[in-house]
């Protein structure tokens, strides 16, 4: 997930501020969670959530654009037990899935981590959605 770096020089710091952005580190501000678990049960999100396809959700792969560094790269949004920095699968509850939730495409996201900013821009979103399986003759 070089693409997140706030910079194109790669030291530990900024990887260090890049696993910060991605993970579950650091537990949610309440009301961050809040904010989160809101948009999950809310009906009109729910709503929202299964008419549009290209909404961000738990499950969704996302291509981002790092406007700073001119980078793009994928990532899933996930559940905080299926996240796994090195799989570019990040935990909804980290700051980026919390910002990534409920967005489309063409949308800018803007992070702080440490005193770093953190800008992308939405490029794709993917979405599978499984329908029922047919019986076969």
């Amino acid at each position: 997930m070089l693409f997140c770096y706030p910079e194109q020089t790669h030291t530990t710091l900024l990887r260090g501020i890049t696993l910060l952005a991605c993970s579950q580190i650091i537990p949610p501000r309440p009301q961050t969670l809040a904010s989160v678990l809101h948009f999950i049960a809310d009906d009109t999100a729910l709503n929202r959530l299964s008419s549009d396809s290209s909404c961000i959700r738990p499950g969704s792969s996302v291509e981002l654009h790092n406007i700073r560094t001119n980078q793009t790269g994928w990532l899933q949004l996930v559940l905080p037990t299926q996240a796994c920095y090195h799989k570019a699968r990040i935990s909804l509850l980290s700051p980026l899935g919390c910002a990534l939730l409920g967005k489309a495409p063409d949308t800018e996201i803007r992070l702080t981590i440490l005193r770093q900013p953190l800008h992308f821009r939405v490029l794709t979103v993917l979405n599978v959605k499984h329908t029922k399986l047919r019986s076969h003759p």
